[in-house]
């Protein structure tokens, strides 16, 4: 079992996977125009001039990189090897990594429910996009050329970049991550978080690719996106309690075995502030079959019969979707595809936030229809009912698992054209492994791929118009 502290994150910044490369840096200054989820990044975010070129301060900020470069190690060079590439990417690997610690391991806690670990994804991915926009935009304006290029006793362990180095994307990454990931996990040290941050924001500086300016200003700014990422999450609607009312009746939702959770999982959830979605209720699906219908009982007997049918082909993939939140087996497809691609910082962010964006809405689309019609799960209308994983502790119409999965299939299908078939048979069989764990209906997963297909078309719709 992991332990719960984030001391371990140190030595986790020292044993992770060499960094990926994100290939040629084909980003340019139109990225300072593109959309920003929360704010206006011209209008909210001044980063101030650079110190001159040929100025005392930048000569002294010189003689800095130098003073590092001649102390370099290669213990220093391995750790600048680490954190280079794509900035983003080691903040994703870690929160997803941090999230599957509390949602199997920590149930009570509650932080990474299903429906609140998109939740942290999105704001996660939506602040570091706004960053990386700001970033560019700053970049561009004051086009300061990285340290070797304007002194060639500067050798960067990252190699020659004719990217302008002011101000630092790394920094700016990591200032988002240190805030967000504090707010989010506040049973963890918020302090190791900061302490992680200010080794990859200043591994640019010992790495002799940015000046120690370019490094405080990305931080700045990374630290204003941050500020108003979380204030938008204090009024998301996301800390509103519930009132304990469930309805009564053989149709609706009770505790099921074997945990026989109490409380329902986020039941207001449904009403959560969403991203592109008006309301979790803009496409509120129809609702469930009544128990005595033949549609019903056809789909109950489809459940009985697995006891006796289920291949374990089908028990193992209802446990692989099974292990985790979906939302994050599809936020590690991304970071496969960027891997693999080498999309530049801003692309690779703009994918990120788009993605966890539509699991997100999806989710409170989900969670509006789960607790409109409360429908008991399966093994609640018959406890015969054989499955390969306990129920989850939530109403069982529409299925989670099939909305997120077409949702993130729709967004995943744009992005990677090429792809687009592999996703949705991958968000299929995400939908079927619920009717084979024995925990959904088919129809709960019928309604659900209806719905995330909507919630993805309206995601896809906003990314053709702020196509960058």
């Amino acid at each position: 079992m992991r332990r719960s502290s984030v001391a371990p994150l140190l030595l986790w910044a020292c044993a992770c996977a060499e960094p990926t490369s994100i290939g040629e840096w084909s980003a340019g200054p139109d990225v300072g125009s593109w959309h920003t989820w929360l704010v206006d990044a011209a209008a909210e975010f001044v980063v101030p001039p650079p110190p001159a070129k040929g100025s005392p301060e930048e000569q002294s900020e010189i003689e800095e990189l130098l003073g590092l470069q001649r102390r370099r190690t290669a213990d220093d060079v391995a750790a600048v090897r680490r954190w280079d590439g794509d900035p983003v990417a080691p903040w994703t690997k870690l929160a997803v990594d941090r999230l599957e610690f509390y949602w199997p391991l920590l149930p009570d806690v509650r932080l990474a429910t299903p429906v609140r670990a998109a939740r942290i994804m999105a704001l996660l991915h939506v602040s570091m996009s706004d960053a990386m926009t700001a970033v560019w935009r700053a970049k561009y304006m004051y086009r300061r050329p990285p340290p070797a290029l304007v002194d060639s006793r500067v050798i960067p362990v990252g190699g020659l970049s004719e990217l302008p180095s002011y101000p630092s994307e790394h920094a700016a990454a990591a200032a988002v991550a240190a805030a967000i990931l504090a707010y989010a996990l506040p049973y963890d040290d918020s302090a190791a978080y900061r302490r992680l941050a200010l080794l990859a924001a200043e591994s640019r500086l010992v790495g002799g690719m940015a000046y120690r300016s370019d490094v405080a200003a990305g931080w700045a700014l990374g630290t204003a996106v941050a500020e108003h990422a979380i204030q938008r999450a204090g009024e998301d609607g996301s800390q509103r309690v519930w009132n304990g009312e469930i309805p009564q009746g053989p149709a609706f939702w009770k505790p099921t075995p074997p945990r026989r959770v109490r409380d329902p999982y986020d039941p207001l959830a449904g009403t959560w502030k969403t991203w592109v979605l008006g309301s979790g209720a803009q496409f509120r699906p129809p609702p469930p079959p009544l128990l005595d219908s033949p549609a019903f009982q056809a789909d109950l007997q489809e459940l009985r019969a697995l006891g006796s049918t289920r291949t374990q082909q089908q028990a193992d993939v209802a446990r692989y979707w099974a292990t985790d939140a979906p939302s994050m087996r599809w936020e590690m497809m991304l970071e496969e595809e960027l891997r693999l691609r080498g999309w530049s910082a801003p692309h690779a962010a703009r994918a990120r936030a788009y993605l966890s964006v539509a699991m997100y809405d999806a989710f409170v689309a989900c969670w509006d229809a789960k607790y409109t019609y409360w429908l008991a799960r399966p093994i609640t209308i018959d406890p015969t009912i054989s499955t390969v994983f306990s129920t989850p502790p939530f109403p069982s119409y529409p299925s989670g698992h099939s909305t997120i999965s077409a949702a993130a299939a729709a967004v995943m299908g744009e992005l990677f054209p090429d792809r687009s078939r592999h996703y949705r048979e991958t968000a299929h069989q995400a939908s079927l492994s619920r009717v084979w764990g024995g925990v959904h209906y088919r129809f709960d997963i019928v309604a659900g791929e209806e719905l995330g297909e909507r919630v993805g078309a309206l995601v896809v719709q906003h990314m053709r118009r702020s196509r960058p």
